[in-house]
């Protein structure tokens, strides 16, 4: 009797799931409410838990062709908001990164992440809101439409509108502040979504930052990567495969199975990416190893073939630069492994590149300046992780700033004022207040400097400009790294090169000399070195350095 009870019962709710996915609601629907628990740990290891209140719902979107379609998400309350025993801090958009099983919905009650936000031992006090996205939940019968920015940011935008709704009529406080946040596919889709905002949503939604981590935001820059490595092992064998059978399904490009992928992958392709059936770490295992030169034809693994090109105009025409003149007021973090082997850095270095060349009404736009200071930039950065292992080291360390991010804000402002003791306490984050702050401490750092500079190369000396650097490289080797790598990170986490160049020249400028004096006319008047006194600096150094080798000869 209770099997046919529940059989039953899940005959409903499949009834139910169908007539959601057919109707054209003009509103939400609940269709299913629990309580659940998140937890925070790793492999197993359960550190803390918390009791959460999940909402799923039906709500109304638009497919990649603009047709209504009805989608599902969820809206997870703590328990401690849901009951009222605390105030509810705010809410975070949440984009979930890369699925291929349907049994990985949001709404099925598979966390990506935000779990371990949530559950995090700092507990913040936030809704969080998540779409499933086409290709799950209500519409698992659909193939899922992968980095696809359009109607992934408008699906998301839609799960968050609905979700007011919702909390509005149940009378549940959404808290002063709202986040945009994903990592991974998720993050580009949460790129994708402040974009959609942008465009249309500016005068309802605003996001005070937009955090992501991981994300492929050029789409043609990782697909040049992974061509550029077809035949490394550590390339992520899934990503490419994905990206070509989307694009080809979804901008209608006609390549067969067989014509995109070798013997290894096409008779297998459909069942093992879009069935539904199979992880993406039930892919990761089957792949593991391979080349994508063993998996791939050669005429995508070509930047000259016409089908590679074909490809790279249909990523190019849903390219998320594409017609996006970005909030100059928006706020954003960016994390990216340096060395990340399954989504390539350069694909998230563009976000970066395209957001500080981006010009207002013919200027420069000075809101996105990098910065290692957090609050005194709208564009924070992190790309100082060498790592490749991008899930594990990159997914933990952006959660735990999420986390930190979510639980700061509410201390930090005030009725959107940045709290002055705060601003204080980082002032001496940036690189000259470093500096002060040792000297400050009775550090020596000039003198230091100059020793170390001003020796002959000998007995440990590390000499001139040339061969301190000579000796910094052969340091950084032994780590597997170089001073170029590590120039360039420290840019791509907001150290400039007026930064180094302000450090450079008070470092090896005399206390009361015209170089110092000037820095410092300059650092009060919050200006920075141009460029043009770093050429000048080196023209004169190399000059010197010239005339003194050429008489020594």
């Amino acid at each position: 009797m209770k099997k046919k009870t529940l059989l039953l019962l899940w005959a409903l709710v499949g009834l139910a799931t169908m007539a959601y996915a057919q109707a054209e609601l003009k509103d939400y629907q609940v269709f299913h409410e629990t309580d659940t628990i998140w937890n925070f740990g790793y492999k197993g290891v359960i550190l803390s838990s918390r009791k959460m209140h999940r909402i799923d719902i039906a709500y109304p979107s638009s497919d990649l062709d603009g047709n209504p379609i009805t989608l599902s998400g969820y809206v997870c309350i703590p328990d401690e908001v849901y009951s009222g025993a605390m105030p509810c801090d705010g809410m975070v958009l949440y984009n979930h990164f890369t699925h291929s099983d349907a049994n990985e919905a949001p709404t099925r009650g598979y966390a990506t992440g935000e779990d371990l936000v949530m559950a995090n031992p700092l507990k913040p006090n936030y809704i969080v809101v998540c779409s499933d996205f086409i290709g799950f939940g209500l519409t698992a019968d659909r193939p899922q439409v992968y980095c696809f920015g359009d109607v992934n940011g408008q699906a998301s935008i839609d799960c968050l509108l609905a979700a007011r709704k919702l909390l509005d009529e149940r009378e549940i406080s959404q808290g002063k502040f709202l986040f945009n946040a994903g990592v991974s596919s998720g993050g580009y889709d949460a790129i994708a979504t402040q974009r959609v905002r942008d465009m249309k949503y500016s005068d309802v939604i605003r996001f005070d930052k937009t955090i992501v981590g991981g994300a492929p935001f050029d789409i043609e820059a990782a697909c040049d990567d992974f061509i550029s490595g077809k035949d490394d092992p550590k390339w992520d064998p899934t990503c490419l495969p994905l990206v070509l059978g989307m694009y080809n399904l979804h901008a209608n490009l006609g390549f067969t199975n067989e014509q995109m992928f070798t013997e290894e992958l096409a008779p297998y392709y459909d069942e093992w990416f879009m069935s539904g059936k199979h992880s993406m770490f039930d892919l990761d295992k089957i792949l593991r190893g391979k080349t994508l030169t063993e998996l791939v034809q050669p005429e995508f693994l070509s930047k000259k073939s016409p089908e590679y090109k074909k490809v790279i105009a249909a990523v190019q025409e849903h390219s998320l630069t594409n017609g996006w003149t970005p909030d100059s007021t928006a706020s954003y973090y960016v994390q990216h492994l340096t060395r990340d082997m399954v989504v390539p850095p350069s694909a998230g270095r563009a976000f970066l590149t395209f957001l500080n060349e981006f010009d207002y009404d013919g200027k420069q736009c000075q809101g996105f300046t990098k910065s290692i200071v957090p609050e005194r930039t709208r564009l924070q950065t992190n790309f100082l992780i060498p790592s490749e292992r991008h899930a594990v080291v990159g997914g933990l360390i952006y959660y735990f700033h999420l986390a930190a991010t979510l639980t700061a804000y509410p201390v930090l402002y005030y009725d959107g004022e940045l709290n002055t003791h705060y601003a204080d306490l980082v002032e001496p984050a940036t690189l000259m207040g470093i500096i002060h702050l040792l000297e400050s401490k009775g550090v020596d750092v000039r003198g230091t400097v100059k020793k170390l500079m001003e020796g002959d190369g000998s007995e440990g000396d590390s000499g001139n400009i040339f061969s301190l650097i000579a000796s910094l490289n052969e340091t950084l080797e032994k780590y597997g790294t170089t001073l170029e790598e590590v120039m360039l990170m420290a840019d791509d986490s907001g150290v400039g090169l007026d930064d180094i160049v302000e450090v450079y020249i008070y470092l090896t400028s005399e206390p009361d000399s015209d170089e110092a004096k000037a820095r410092r006319v300059a650092s009060e008047s919050e200006e920075t070195i141009p460029v043009t006194m770093l050429i000048d600096f080196y023209q004169q150094y190399l000059t010197n350095w010239v005339n003194q080798e050429t008489n020594g000869n």
